[in-house]
């Protein structure tokens, strides 16, 4: 007789632990989304609610940025960045670790002509007091593509 009660127990435990790992992984598309979109409209608050101060970022040309560079180069960027597309976005989580990686399409003025940019990234986040934050970052251009 205990054991539909066991079944049923497995059945809410399975439950309950899909529906986490959905929320999971929201909210990690959602940052994804939020700091590839703060890119093009210069949203520094974003930046600053989803990047961890510790994070460590390495760009496509290998230089190696802080979160206080970071929201730098989003607030006065090198190349101003008018749009941005994101594709191929695979995320995994492994207890309090998530990964993202996705590719972005970059639309950016050079010399006052567009031109487009295509990166691979991934994105290393950690569950802190039950938040998503960044905690590594890299980038690599994909020429040519």
């Amino acid at each position: 007789m205990q054991h539909p009660i066991l079944i049923a127990a497995c059945f809410l435990f399975c439950a309950v632990s899909a529906s986490a790992q959905d929320a999971d992984h929201n909210a990690l598309r959602n940052h994804n989304a939020d700091w590839i979109q703060a890119y093009p409209e210069k949203d520094t608050t974003v930046i600053k609610r989803i990047v961890a101060d510790d994070l460590v970022m390495i760009t496509s040309n290998g230089t190696r940025l802080s979160k206080k560079e970071l929201i730098r180069n989003v607030a006065k960027p090198a190349t101003p960045i008018t749009s941005a597309t994101i594709d191929n976005v695979d995320i995994t989580v492994k207890g309090n670790i998530g990964i993202v990686v996705a590719q972005v399409e970059f639309i950016m003025v050079v010399n006052g002509k567009e031109t487009t940019v295509k990166n691979n990234y991934m994105d290393i986040y950690e569950k802190r007091d039950g938040q998503w934050v960044a905690i590594a970052a890299h980038v690599t251009r994909l020429e040519g593509k």
